[in-house]
C-alpha cells in the first residue's frame, strides 16, 4: 500500500510509457497520482513483466498474480501465487440500503439491515465482491448480483475463491485468491524508497 502523496512530478517518467500516457489523460491531479504510484508499484515488485488489460479491462501480466486498486489518498498491489483480485475503499457518507440494492444480494442486504454498523458492513460488502469479481478477471462486467459474498469463500465452477477483509483508518481493504489462501499482510510501502531502488 503507498501513499499518491509521495508522487513526485518526475515519476511519471519511472512507469511504463503505456501507464504514463494514462496518467497524462487524467485531468484531476489526485488521478494522475493514483496512476502513477500504481505505475510505480508495478514496476517495483513485479519484476519487468509486461502489463496489459484483458478484454474486460482488467491489467495483467504472463506468469504474474496480480490486482491494483486505488481509493482516496492510497493504492493497493496483490500480488499472490494465484489469480488474485483486490479494493480499497475510503469510508464515506452513503445510504447502505438504497445502494446496496443496486448491487447486492438480498442476503447481503440483510446481512447490513442486521448489522449496528450499517456503513462499515456495506464497504465490507461492497469490497469483497469487488475484490472477488476482479480475482475472476471480469469487474463489474459481470452482474454483481450474481455472486454473494456473505461468507468469505465463493465456489463457482469448481473453483473456490477465498475472501480476507480487514478495515483500516478510515478504509477497508479485501483481498480475494482463486483456488488458495487470501491471507495476507498489508505492508506500507514508501514510494520516496521505491524511486530510490528504481534509479539506482
Amino acid at each position: 500500500m503507498a501513499d499518491i502523496n509521495e508522487v513526485c512530478d518526475g515519476d511519471i517518467g519511472l512507469i511504463a510509457p503505456e501507464r504514463a500516457q494514462k496518467a497524462l489523460r487524467y485531468r484531476m491531479t489526485a488521478d494522475k497520482k493514483r496512476c502513477i504510484a500504481g505505475g510505480l508499484l508495478l514496476r517495483r515488485f513485479l519484476n519487468g513483466a509486461v502489463v496489459y488489460e484483458n478484454e474486460f479491462g482488467k491489467p495483467v501480466a504472463d506468469g504474474v498474480f496480480f490486482n491494483l486498486s486505488h481509493s482516496g489518498d492510497h493504492v493497493i498491489l496483490a500480488v499472490g501465487d494465484t489469480d488474485v483480485g483486490c479494493d480499497i475503499e475510503r469510508h464515506r457518507q452513503v445510504d447502505p440500503i438504497r445502494l446496496g440494492k443496486v448491487v447486492f444480494t438480498g442476503t447481503e442486504l440483510d446481512l447490513i439491515a442486521g448489522s449496528a454498523d450499517r456503513t462499515g458492513v456495506f464497504f465490507d460488502i461492497w469490497t469483497k465482491k469487488e475484490a472477488l469479481l476482479k480475482c475472476m478477471g471480469r469487474g463489474f462486467h459481470r452482474a454483481a448480483k450474481t455472486v454473494d459474498v456473505c461468507a468469505d469463500v465463493f465456489s463457482e465452477d469448481g473453483d473456490r475463491y477465498m475472501l480476507k477483509t480487514v478495515r483500516i483508518p478510515d478504509y477497508t481493504i479485501s483481498v480475494c485468491a482463486k483456488n488458495g489462501e487470501a491471507d495476507f499482510a498489508i505492508e506500507a510501502v514508501s514510494l520516496n524508497n521505491v524511486r530510490r531502488e528504481l534509479t539506482q
